[in-house]
């Protein structure tokens, strides 16, 4: 199982969400957070996505990444990939 983490800044709230009951409806979460990058303070969000997945960058999640990257005309979204446990209890 991995957990794709999507760490990118807070623009745009809603059509993000929007695509991501599209294309992710088992569920996702969001936190807010605040971060920085390159000097540069910003309100951000935190994407987080379990999915059950034998392969490293499950297509999916990756095409959102970029997506979203276009969307919002950033330079960069950082994506983590971690290999990870989880059950419903």
């Amino acid at each position: 199982m991995k957990l794709y983490r999507i760490f990118t800044e807070n623009v745009n709230y809603q059509n993000i969400t929007e695509r991501l009951d599209i294309h992710f409806p088992n569920g996702y979460t969001i936190i807010n957070a605040n971060g920085a990058r390159q000097g540069q303070r910003e309100k951000s969000l935190i994407i987080e996505i379990v999915i059950n997945s034998p392969v490293a960058f499950y297509k999916p999640v990756e095409q959102f990444v970029y997506w979203l990257k276009k969307f919002n005309e950033q330079d960069a979204v950082l994506l983590e990939v971690i290999e990870c446990e989880s059950r419903l209890l």
